[in-house]
């Protein structure tokens, strides 16, 4: 495995890209956690002065609400790791460096494990941004709480399981399609289009087993505040259905590149 691992390091370490795509991802993300709340309380300050009752201040940091809140906000990220796992993949077969692999002695599940090992180490390294911003964040802004800070801790591993289920999809694309341009273009589609679209048209029951829509499906949107507020009411909690589903959807993806590559012409 320290093989696979420092076979791809290299690879990445020297990416100047790579580097650059992750330092906007988890930078842009870190100044959404952190500016969120009083974006969302100026915005409705703003809204309610006209309104005849007025919108009081909101709290997206306090414990143990911020582990949910923080990781659904997150989940409008994930397109971004798995745009980087799609363009390196893709570049691989660009660039012929799958083929000097596979000629160096490593075969092609080897290969492919490697891939799937970065996307784990890339999505925990996420997750661990995300965790350390909740915990930053609670710890500020939750002065005299007496409950357990971790209560709701668990969202950041269901943060993780979306972010590595949706990198392992665009992995499968990158796989398939070869060609960065055809594979983003692809990836972008089906997630901003082609499945909301379908989605929308047949039952909520049978949609909800749909790949992205399991994956969103993990962090349901968080009952802060505001919501309340509207009478409006959120699941609370991962649901078992949604974590089997995208495990499931893991497996399948990685499956579907093992037997494509097994097959196929390097």
């Amino acid at each position: 495995m320290y093989r696979l691992l420092k076979i791809d390091f290299r690879k990445y370490f020297y990416s100047r890209t790579f580097w650059i795509l992750s330092i906007v991802y988890l930078t842009l993300m870190v100044l959404v956690f952190f500016g969120i709340e009083k974006f969302l309380n100026t915005f409705m300050h703003n809204a309610s002065k006209n309104a005849a009752i007025p919108i009081p201040n909101f709290s997206l940091y306090s414990f143990p609400y911020v582990w949910q809140n923080m990781a659904y906000l997150a989940g409008f990220f994930k397109i971004f790791p798995a745009l980087i796992i799609l363009i390196y993949v893709t570049n691989e077969f660009n660039y012929k460096t799958i083929r000097q692999n596979v000629m160096n002695g490593l075969s092609r599940e080897q290969f492919l494990l490697s891939k799937v090992i970065f996307v784990f180490l890339y999505s925990a390294i996420a997750t661990l941004v995300l965790f350390l911003s909740a915990l930053i964040l609670g710890l500020i802004h939750s002065t005299g709480y007496q409950g357990n800070i971790f209560q709701h801790a668990g969202f950041s591993l269901a943060y993780f399981l979306e972010v590595f289920t949706f990198s392992i999809l665009g992995l499968m694309i990158g796989f398939l399609l070869k060609r960065s341009g055809l594979a983003i273009g692809t990836l972008i589609l089906y997630y901003y289009i082609i499945e909301p679209v379908i989605s929308f048209k047949i039952s909520g029951k049978i949609s909800s087993f749909f790949p992205v829509k399991s994956m969103s499906n993990l962090i349901d949107v968080p009952n802060s505040s505001l919501m309340k507020l509207f009478g409006m009411n959120f699941r609370d909690y991962v649901a078992t259905q949604d974590v089997v589903m995208c495990i499931i959807y893991s497996f399948l993806f990685i499956g579907i590149v093992w037997l494509h590559l097994k097959h196929s012409d390097l």
